[in-house]
């Protein structure tokens, strides 16, 4: 399977750099992964695939993207600013305290905490972008 995603063009600098641009922009992205990957998950019981004519039955599942810190942020729609108050896509951990942190203190970003934040209205306390993420929806 070969997709593309769609590159969204502003008209001009002004509206490139506004906040509805750039939500339309992550909600683009969003929605694209979600035609893109839906196919492979709408069957719960998985998938026949036929190689070499013969049919190996698999369940799909995304193990891993390998992304830098900008598109990481991408995916998990966390601000794209160093100077955003919780910078990390991989933890909760405030700028202030990234250099001196104990292990005891970081509390890790992940599926539930993220979806709570979105849906009681603070996501933006985590620096969470207030897009639904496609990848809440899959196991």
């Amino acid at each position: 399977m070969l997709g593309y995603f769609p590159i969204l063009f502003a008209k001009d600098v002004t509206e490139k750099n506004s906040s509805e641009f750039k939500k339309l922009s992550r909600k683009t992205f969003h929605k694209s992964l979600k035609f893109l990957l839906n196919p492979l998950f709408e069957n719960k019981n998985g998938i026949d695939f036929k190689i070499n004519g013969e049919n190996i039955w698999f369940y799909p599942r995304i193990s891993s993207i390998i992304c830098d810190w900008p598109e990481a942020c991408t995916y998990s729609l966390i601000y794209k600013s160093a100077n955003s108050n919780y910078p990390c896509h991989f933890c909760l951990v405030h700028k202030d305290n990234l250099i001196n942190t104990k292990q005891d203190q970081v509390v890790l970003r992940n599926h539930e905490n993220m979806v709570e934040y979105f849906y009681n209205g603070t996501g933006n306390l985590t620096s969470l972008e207030q897009v639904k993420n496609y990848f809440w929806k899959i196991p």
